[in-house]
């Protein structure tokens, strides 16, 4: 015969299993996600509109995880890409503003983060967006 103390443990125990179920489905999907979303924002295949709306769908599922600077940082090249849309969009305040906050995520950790972004933005083919991407560094330094 089962005790109510027994009961309470099966029922605690079954509470706990579907909460870290729920959980680990929730970081596992948000990941997923964020990374395919990451991959087709970062293909010069899409520009404009499309590309944005991959980078926000990428910045938004994984926005859990910019805890970490280590995360921010390797998250900066999305928000670069953001900014490379959103100019693309003629959008050139929110794509500045995108850029700076590209700049500071990859400068919040030590490593090639933010030579990752210089390297991306010279093999740009637009002379305008590289500019606003130089004002932004200047204005930074």
């Amino acid at each position: 015969m089962e005790t109510s103390t027994d009961t309470q443990k099966s029922r605690f125990k079954t509470w706990a299993t579907t909460i870290f179920v729920c959980a680990f489905l929730f970081v596992w999907l948000s990941g997923m996600t964020a990374g395919m979303m990451a991959g087709a924002c970062r293909k010069d295949h899409y520009e404009g509109a499309q590309k944005l709306r991959f980078c926000n769908i990428s910045l938004a599922a994984g926005a859990w995880m910019k805890f970490s600077t280590h995360e921010r940082a390797k998250g900066s090249r999305i928000e670069l890409e953001r900014g490379i849309a959103l100019s693309q969009l003629g959008k050139v305040e929110q794509a500045v503003e995108a850029f700076e906050e590209a700049l500071r995520n990859a400068r919040a950790k030590p490593g090639p983060w933010e030579q990752l972004l210089h390297r991306r933005m010279v093999h740009m083919e637009d002379s305008n967006m590289l500019a606003l991407w130089v004002s932004v560094i200047e204005a930074a330094n």
